[in-house]
Formats: structure tokens, sequence, C-alpha cells
């Protein structure tokens, strides 16, 4: 007969026990499988908003790069290195979190506050503010898309932390299990079957009850 994988004592208590046991694994298995179907629902929605919000940066970007291309062609490359930058001392990136599963997901939002009017450039031309507020509004979708970044970020870790909870419960602890009850049982079945011939032979073996009988 095969051996207990952790050796327990073979009895009704010790089974009751290993029983009590597993509907705790299998309630833990289910917990942990729901969570990871949540965490997947939401990693794909949070890819679909990172995907809108890459696309919409990355045409910022481009017209950002565009506009810088404009204004260099006009001021020259000495120009723009001494355009004044635009002062923003008030900018700041707001986050705002929400708990979900166990995670914080991010939402970033970046507020300009009030400019201060700096020195003027050497030539002032609408080219050249229009480059600067197009970086501008880069940076304000840059902020967006690096919450939505690390959201994808957490997501990822805590489904594959996750996953492999679900893995390890589902083909290596909830086996051992089942194998350490089946084992233990066939034990005991033995064991009784094993008592109910004792007492048999006890009960129908004149040798025995000569034995068992006075005088």
């Amino acid at each position: 007969m095969a051996e207990l994988s952790w050796a327990p004592t073979a009895s009704r208590s010790a089974l009751l026990e290993i029983k009590d046991e597993l509907r705790l694994v299998k309630d833990g298995y289910e917990f942990l499988d729901e969570k990871r179907i949540l965490l997947a629902a939401e990693m794909l929605r949070q890819r679909d908003e990172h995907r809108r919000r890459q696309a919409d940066f990355t045409e910022r970007f481009l017209a950002a790069a565009a506009a810088l291309v404009e204004a260099t062609a006009e001021q020259g490359l000495q120009g723009i290195e001494v355009a004044p930058p635009a002062g923003l001392p008030g900018a700041r990136i707001d986050l705002q979190s929400r708990p979900y599963v166990g995670q914080e997901m991010l939402e970033a939002s970046f507020f300009f506050g009030e400019p201060v009017r700096g020195p003027e450039a050497i030539r002032p031309t609408p080219r050249l503010a229009a480059c600067r507020d197009a970086f501008s509004d880069l940076i304000d979708v840059a902020a967006t898309l690096a919450a939505s970044a690390a959201n994808l970020a957490r997501l990822a870790h805590e489904y594959r932390r996750t996953e492999r909870r679900v893995r390890a419960l589902e083909n290596i602890v909830l086996p051992e299990i089942h194998r350490d009850i089946d084992i233990m049982e066939e034990h005991l079945e033995l064991i009784e079957q094993e008592e109910i011939i004792r007492v048999r032979t006890l009960r129908f073996d004149p040798a025995s009850r000569k034995r068992e009988s006075p005088g």
C-alpha cells in the first residue's frame, strides 16, 4: 500500500481534518481563480485605454515635432536654443487612485497653473509660440499615458503572481491532498476489514471459543 505524502496517523479524526483542509484549499483556489479572471478583464480594459492614450500621445508628439521643425526653419537652431522657456511654477500632476482587487489604479491629470510671463524672445513669432504650446500639450498627455502604463505594469505583475498560485494549487496542492485522502480511506478500509475478519474468526473458531470459555 502506498504511503501518505506527509505520513499522518491514519484515523477517522485525521481523515476529517484533511477533508476540512481540502475544503479550505478549494475555497482559496476559487477565490484566486476569480481574482485572476477579474485581473484579466481589467488588463484588457486598461490595455485598450493605454492604446488610445498612446495614439493620442503619438499624434501630439508628431504635431510638436512638426512645430519644432517649422520654428527652427524660421528662427534657426541658435534662435531656438536661446528662446526663453515658458515659466510654469504652479504646474503639478494631480493623481487620483481607486482600489481594484488589491491593486491601486491611477488616474493622472496635468495642471499648468498660472503661467509666469518671462522675457520675450528675440524674435517672437506665431510659429515659435505654436511650438511652445505644442510641447505643453504633449506634457499633459504624457502624464495620463504614464499613469496608464503604471496600471498595466501593476496588473500584469499581480496577474502573473496570482496565476502561479492558482497553478500551484491546481497542479500540486489539490492533487496531493486528494491522494492523501484516497490513501487514508484505503488504509482505514483495510483496518476495518481486518477487524471484521478478526471478529468473525474469533466467533466461529472452536479453538478460540474454548480458550475464551472459563475452566
